[in-house]
């Protein structure tokens, strides 16, 4: 008889905790919660209207064909007559300068156009390689002062430039030798 009341014991246990479990889920007793509908997006400000006035066809142009006509050839072949053969057309020369020979051209090295500077001098004191930059670019040319350690010692180097064709580098050589006299050397620009 013991062992009937253990199983109604366990069967008592289970259905109270099934009741515990399923219970609640059947029978809300909270009221369904309100679902929040206000918008978070501020209201749209106030702008004033611009007027744009129609726009208007200035003098001297002629207007456009009608879109039926546009794409339309200029002497339509009529059935029957014989189409004649279209003379080639040969463009007349573009006004303006004749094309610079090859020498005369910028080159490329690699994705970057070849360009030319000119060494100017060297100094070892700062301030005299600013004055002969002020004296440079008192005449016009675009110069400039890099640092560099040479045999331990730090060099102020002019250069003017760059310029994209070596010949134009050269004419410049030789402007400022003659006019500063130095000595100067046209070198590949390095950025």
């Amino acid at each position: 008889m013991r062992e009937r009341v253990k199983q109604r014991i366990v069967g008592a246990v289970v259905l109270v905790a099934l009741a515990v479990i399923f219970v609640p889920l059947l029978f809300t007793l909270e009221p369904p919660r309100a679902v929040d509908t206000a918008s978070q997006i501020p209201p749209a400000p106030d702008i004033d209207p611009v007027p744009v006035e129609d726009p208007e066809r200035e003098e001297g142009f002629a207007a456009p064909k009608p879109a039926e006509e546009a794409f339309l050839p200029a002497d339509p072949v009529v059935e029957g007559t014989p189409a004649t053969p279209a003379t080639p057309v040969t463009p007349a020369p573009a006004p303006g300068p004749a094309p610079a020979p090859a020498e005369a051209r910028p080159a490329l090295a690699g994705d970057l156009v070849e360009a030319w500077v000119i060494q100017v001098a060297s100094f070892r004191d700062r301030q005299v390689a600013d004055e002969l930059v002020a004296k440079l670019l008192a005449a016009g040319h675009r110069a400039y002062v890099r640092d560099a350690v040479a045999q331990g010692a730090t060099t102020y180097r002019v250069f003017v430039g760059p310029v994209a064709l070596k010949s134009r580098a050269d004419a410049d050589k030789i402007a400022i030798d003659k006019a500063f006299g130095v000595n100067a050397l046209v070198l590949r620009f390095t950025p």
